[in-house]
């Protein structure tokens, strides 16, 4: 059988090389967050940070999907998020950053809970190092 996975996790820790990584490695079609519509294919890999709210509904939308949560040193994400100017515009509140990504890993927690055990799992960032498709230099 077929299913949909999605990849989610705070921003900036690594939904999109996850998602090429495990489309490349399953023969699945890589959907950025921008093209996401209900309409996906069964066989595709959603690279969709933005969807971490919905995952319930996600869920029930599409009952065989799989969810993949990305796993970051929250440090790395505060450092990305910064070094990118991420949100700059909306806050100036210096503990905006680990207040979001300390929220988001609170939520996944719950979410967990919430979902069977055998339709989510985690990535840990630094595993997909060693794969050929992982990014070093992003200069570019």
């Amino acid at each position: 059988m077929t299913y949909p996975i999605f990849v989610t996790g705070p921003q900036r820790s690594g939904t999109r090389i996850a998602s090429h990584i495990i489309a490349e490695h399953t023969n699945r079609t890589f959907i950025d967050e921008l093209d996401y519509s209900l309409s996906i294919e069964a066989n595709s890999v959603i690279q969709a940070p933005f969807l971490l709210k919905a995952v319930v509904e996600l869920s029930f939308i599409f009952p065989t999907a799989n969810f993949a949560f990305m796993i970051r040193d929250k440090d790395d994400i505060i450092d990305s998020m910064k070094r990118i100017q991420w949100y700059k515009d909306y806050t100036s509140n210096p503990d905006f950053y680990k207040t979001y990504v300390d929220h988001c890993y609170d939520y996944i927690d719950l979410l967990k809970q919430s979902l069977d055990k055998d339709r989510w799992f985690d990535i840990q960032y630094e595993s997909l190092s060693n794969d050929q498709l992982f990014v070093t230099d992003r200069s570019g």
